[in-house]
This record gives C-alpha cells, sequence and structure tokens, in this order.
C-alpha cells in the first residue's frame, strides 16, 4: 500500500516542480486562430488590436503571467468565460496552451440577423449585439423595430442593453420568420419588419420583382406552423401575385386557413 502512495506523492511533486511551480514556463505570446468574422481582421494593426483587448480584459502579459497556477483567474476555463461575459458578442470562446509559451484563442463571434435601432444587431438567440464590435453588415440585414413592451418598460431614449437577451415571446416569432426565410425559404426576403400592438407587420421582397409585400402576421404562433403558413400559404399567393400581375400587394396571415389580400393604397 506505500508504494502507491509513495509514487503518487512523488508524481504531484514532479507535476509541481515542472508545471505551476516552473519560473520558465511564463505566457509569452497570444495568437488567434480559426476565429470569425471581426476576429479575424487580415491588417495586422487590427490583429494586434484584438490581441491587445484580450490582454487587458484578462489582465495577462507577455513575459509575466504563468502558463499553469493555481490561481482560478489564470484557469482556462475561467478566462473563456470572463470573455464571453466582457465581449456578449462571442459565441464562444476556446483557449489552449501551447508548450512552451503560447496561448491560442478560437473566439466565434454571435451571427446578427436583424437590425436592432442605430447601435445594435439581435442575432438568433434574441440576444442584444453592439455594431460597432462587428464590421457594417447594416446593408444585408432586415431592420427590427420593437414595441416599448416588447422589449421592457424603460424611460431611457434606448431601450436596449448590449447582452441581455430579449425574451417577449413576439421577439421570438420575428426570429423564426428570419431564420425560415434565410435557410428554407430563400426566395423572401424581408427588409423591414415591425412589432406592433397586436400583430407583426413585414415588409419584404420576393424573388426579382422590385416591389415590396406588406405581409401581417400573428404575434405569438408556434414555428411549425410559420413554417406551414409561409409554405402553404403565403408562397402560393405571392407567386400567383406577381404572374398574374395582381395589384394586391398586402397579405393578412393573421386567420386560419385563408389569407385576406388587400390593394395597397
Amino acid at each position: 500500500m506505500c508504494i502507491p502512495v509513495i509514487a503518487g506523492v512523488l508524481v504531484w511533486l514532479a507535476y509541481r516542480a515542472l508545471f505551476p511551480n516552473n519560473p520558465r514556463l511564463v505566457m509569452n505570446s497570444i495568437r488567434l486562430a480559426g476565429n470569425s468574422g471581426y476576429w479575424s481582421p487580415a491588417d495586422p494593426d487590427e490583429r494586434q488590436a484584438r490581441m491587445d483587448r484580450i490582454l487587458a480584459i484578462l489582465r495577462i502579459r507577455p513575459g509575466g503571467t504563468p502558463m499553469f497556477s493555481g490561481k482560478e483567474e489564470y484557469d482556462l476555463a475561467v478566462m473563456a468565460a470572463k470573455l464571453r461575459t466582457e465581449i456578449p458578442e462571442l459565441e464562444r470562446a476556446d483557449i489552449r496552451r501551447v508548450l512552451p509559451d503560447q496561448l491560442i484563442f478560437e473566439l466565434h463571434e454571435r451571427i446578427p440577423v436583424a437590425n436592432l435601432g442605430a447601435n445594435y444587431y439581435i442575432d438568433d438567440s434574441a440576444t442584444v449585439l453592439d455594431k460597432s464590435a462587428y464590421y457594417d453588415v447594416s446593408g444585408s440585414l432586415p431592420s427590427l423595430s420593437c414595441k416599448p413592451s416588447a422589449v421592457r418598460a424603460s424611460g431611457e431614449a434606448d431601450p436596449f442593453k448590449r447582452g441581455e437577451v430579449l425574451s417577449d415571446s413576439s421577439i421570438r416569432t420575428v426570429l423564426d420568420f428570419i431564420r425560415l426565410t434565410r435557410l428554407e425559404f430563400t426566395d423572401v426576403h424581408p427588409k423591414y419588419i415591425y412589432i406592433a400592438q397586436d400583430f407583426i407587420q413585414c415588409d419584404l421582397l420576393y424573388r426579382n420583382d422590385p416591389d415590396a409585400f406588406t405581409i401581417l402576421i400573428p404575434l405569438r404562433v408556434r414555428e411549425e406552423q410559420l413554417r406551414d403558413d409561409i409554405f402553404g400559404r403565403l408562397l402560393p399567393k405571392l407567386e400567383s401575385t406577381i404572374r398574374n400581375r395582381e395589384d394586391e400587394r398586402s397579405l393578412d396571415l393573421r386567420f386560419k386557413d385563408r389569407i385576406i389580400a388587400k390593394k395597397r393604397s
């Protein structure tokens, strides 16, 4: 029984001498690898700026931060969690050591799916994202306008807060609609979406037709039903309107099994 205990103690002492207590194993460089979007700039100066930002958030410095330490702040999982907290635009942060002296960061950003006011995007998880943390993709995204109650009661001019997750069910309906049109019904291109008091209004383009359609959908509808409405009701009506050169450009999906079409005034 003594032999395994002695062997275990020797292994532990050797580990302590070789790693946490080894003054030579300090971090001398960091590298960004396998990253996306904002975190993979081609310009060397921009890339250095991203690295400097990481160093500042984690309070680590080349030549002074141990590669192995018993201190919690140098634990890789803790460091990754701190990055995600300080930079809510990050969906995932993976950090790994490469001996003897390098830390590699793989940072994957959240993908914006809609413009949310002047300063923010929103992603598929309803997380509010700061536009300054992205390259400008505003022109390729639909604009989302919410009634105040869909966000939260606020007397501030800007009702959104970076990193918060909007929980109103009408937001979820909008994001489901955007995702379905992006992944499954790619002929439909939402341009502007407004959450009103008792309905959601979406101005969209269909195929290459230059004139927009106004679509009204319920505030709260399950994704499966929304998919059925798009495939079984909306697409056939859009197609027939364009094919027959009809003047009806306002389509109401709030009523089951039928569409009320109105001529746009």
